[in-house]
């Protein structure tokens, strides 16, 4: 059974192909966001899965570079310490590279969802 799952984290709806219960666990392909099935109907419900900041953010972008084939170059442990400050200040992961915190820039922001990197190599 196919189930669409509505990402609270990218705000974009994709299929599960497993099958899904309450209390599952499963990854946003999207963004990478782990995220818990709250209630099966029409469209699941989910819920960004509690995590402590640091561990959450370290697992999303990983999990996102590895299902997009991306690979980090030596900047990474900036834009790491980037985003956290920016969860601190602001309450969520907004792209460090960019000034407007909105949820289009929550990390990975949707210019790089919607394959810039893959075009331009490299994000901005």
């Amino acid at each position: 059974m196919k189930n669409k799952v509505f990402c609270p984290v990218c705000l974009v709806s994709f299929v599960a192909r497993e099958p899904l219960e309450e209390g599952s666990i499963l990854i946003c392909p999207v963004c990478g966001a782990k995220l818990e099935v709250m209630e099966i109907g029409d469209e699941v419900l989910a819920r960004k899965f509690p995590q402590e900041p640091a561990g959450e953010i370290t697992e999303r972008v990983n999990t996102y570079a590895r299902l997009k084939g991306y690979v980090f170059n030596e900047n990474k442990d900036l834009v790491m310490e980037g985003l956290m400050q920016k969860k601190e200040q602001y309450g969520d992961f907004y792209c460090p590279c960019r000034f407007d915190n909105v949820p289009e820039n929550i990390c990975p922001c949707l210019e790089t969802r919607m394959n810039q990197v893959r075009k331009e190599g490299s994000c901005l």
